[in-house]
Formats: structure tokens, C-alpha cells, sequence
């Protein structure tokens, strides 16, 4: 029950963070309304308050503060409420904006470490590190060479979508090449996209069976050491058995033959 709680903490928090960055770099890129800018500084006033009570109760917990720290410092950092902090400089000195800019930029970056952490975890424990990874490199090398290879396709981007639509095997066929080479690519990367969409599935299945068999207990009862060692005790007590078992067969097959020898003397007699 209480690892459930902690999963669904997690999502929830990862699903704030989400939601803060597009926030922060939305104000990096656009000019806001004041009304705007307002409730963006709230909402990520409250996720600071949030990431700094989850850090130093991670860090109370830690046996080592320093290294933890060292670990840790991006999200430190994703914890400061810059715009909060610097709102009265920037409204009484406007050379302070640029300023805030930078900082807000880097704690975007420090959201995006922390953000990517998180959910690191969970695509090491699946493997979809790997097969997300594949898939860029596939999407990459796929839209350079039907970019050079395939004249009916005239920029970059129309290449990129190309790549997109048929990984994904959504095929809106508004951008389609015309070439040999680029239709043999093109199945290329349906094939893949078939590949790579069935291993998600697989790892998803896999990683929630995991989750269950946690809950159950089935998988810690299958990770449980002294049930291990219990096992291998078993098997060794097994054994001994054996060879006892062995060796009192040979005792009565011994005792057979003195009775045989026995029964014959008497008969003689």
C-alpha cells in the first residue's frame, strides 16, 4: 500500500514539474499579461514549496548528506522560486529582467534534470531507454537520407513528418516518396515502427506484472534470500537422505545374502 501511494506521489509530482516547464518556458518565449504572469508565479511558487519539503526530507533520510547533496543539487536549484524572489527588482529596475531570464532558463534546465530522473527510473526498469533510444536514431538517419536520396521530398521538415506518420503507422500519405530508394526506406521504417511499438507494449506489460507480483508478494517471495538459502538447505538434506537410502539398501541386500547363506546351512544340516 505504501509503495502505491509513493508510485502515484511520483506521477503526480512528475505531472507538476511537466506543467511548471511548460509554464516557465512559455514566459521565455512569449510576453504574458501581468494577471498571467501571476498565476504562473503562484503555481510554481507552490511546486518550490513542494520540491523543497520532498529534498530535505529525502536528504534527512540520507546517510551521507554530503554526498546526497553533491547527487542532488539540480533539484535544489529546480526548488528556488526565482521569479518569486526577483519580482520586486524586476518591477523597480528593468536592467533585472535579463537577469531573471537567465535564471528562469536555468532552472528550466534544472527542471528538465530532475524531470528526467524521475522518469529515468522508470525507463531503465523497462528498458525503453534502449528502444527509445533506437527509435531516435532510426528517425534521424531516416529523415537525412530520404532528405538526400528522395528529390520528391523537398525540406527537411516534409522528411522528418514522412518519418513520423510511418513510425507511428498513422500514414496520412500527404507527404510520400516517389523513388525506389525512398519507398524501400519508407518500409524500412514501417517495419521498425511495428518493432519498436510492440517492444513498449511488452515492457509496459512487463514492468506493471512486476508491480503486481510486488503488491502480491509473489516477487519478493521469488527475490527472498532466506527462502533461497532455505531451498538450498532442503536440497542438501535431500541428498544426505539419498545416500542413506543408498547405503541402507546395500545393508539389506548384505542382510539377504547372509540369509540365504543361513537357510542353505540349515538345510544341509
Amino acid at each position: 500500500m505504501n509503495q502505491k501511494l509513493n508510485d502515484m506521489a511520483n506521477i503526480g509530482l512528475s505531472l507538476l514539474i511537466i506543467a511548471d516547464l511548460i509554464l516557465l518556458t512559455f514566459t521565455l518565449i512569449f510576453d504574458v499579461s501581468l494577471h498571467t504572469y501571476q498565476i504562473i508565479i503562484a503555481f510554481d511558487t507552490i511546486l518550490c514549496v513542494i520540491l523543497l519539503i520532498e529534498f530535505f526530507y529525502r536528504m534527512s533520510n540520507a546517510e551521507d548528506k554530503r554526498d546526497f547533496i553533491a547527487k542532488n543539487w539540480t533539484e535544489l536549484i529546480a526548488a528556488i522560486p526565482f521569479d518569486l524572489l526577483m519580482l520586486p527588482f524586476v518591477l523597480n529596475y528593468t536592467r533585472f529582467l535579463r537577469l531573471l531570464r537567465i535564471l528562469r532558463f536555468i532552472k528550466v534546465v534544472a527542471l528538465f534534470s530532475q524531470f528526467f530522473e524521475t522518469i529515468g527510473v522508470f525507463l531503465k526498469k523497462t528498458y525503453l531507454d534502449e528502444v527509445l533510444g533506437m527509435a531516435l536514431l532510426v528517425i534521424i538517419f531516416s529523415s537525412l537520407a530520404l532528405y538526400m536520396f528522395d528529390p520528391s521530398i523537398n525540406n527537411l521538415f516534409n522528411s522528418l513528418w514522412f518519418v513520423i506518420a510511418t513510425i507511428t503507422t498513422v500514414g496520412y500519405g500527404d507527404v510520400v516518396p516517389n523513388t525506389t530508394i525512398g519507398k524501400t526506406i519508407g518500409l524500412f521504417i514501417l517495419i521498425v515502427g511495428v518493432l519498436i511499438f510492440s517492444a513498449i507494449s511488452g515492457a509496459m506489460a512487463s514492468y506493471f506484472t512486476r508491480k503486481i507480483y510486488h503488491r502480491e508478494g509473489i516477487y519478493d517471495m521469488m527475490n527472498n534470500d532466506d527462502l533461497r538459502e532455505e531451498l538450498n538447505n532442503t536440497q542438501e538434506e535431500l541428498k544426505n537422505v539419498k545416500i542413506e537410502l543408498e547405503e541402507n539398501k546395500q545393508l539389506t541386500q548384505e542382510l539377504k545374502e547372509e540369509i540365504a547363506i543361513l537357510n542353505e546351512n540349515l538345510k544341509k544340516e
